[in-house]
């Protein structure tokens, strides 16, 4: 994926640093989940990544842990960028 390229097919990406973001935010269930994984088990997110959820992805949890993926939710009190029950997730490859 081209970095200047923040629109994609499935969810609005952009970068900060080396580290992946991306907002899927409204996606129809399961595009969120999906989207992750995709990003994940592909090449472009290196060691980390954030995503902008919906919504606690508690079905994105075992396959995380399933691929070897540790995950932290974000919320922050007074975030503009987040809406009632959205979270950002963090999403780092475990050591080996």
């Amino acid at each position: 994926m081209n970095r200047s390229n923040a629109q994609t097919e499935r969810g609005r990406r952009w970068y900060v640093g080396d580290r992946l973001h991306v907002d899927v935010r409204g996606l129809p269930c399961p595009e969120p989940l999906v989207t992750v994984l995709r990003l994940i088990d592909g090449s472009e997110v290196g060691d980390g990544l954030t995503a902008l959820v919906s919504q606690e992805p508690l079905l994105l949890y075992p396959e995380l842990d399933a691929r070897g993926w540790r995950y932290r939710t974000v919320t922050s009190a007074g975030d503009t960028l987040l809406r009632d029950g959205e979270v950002v997730l963090e999403i780092e490859r475990s050591a080996k």
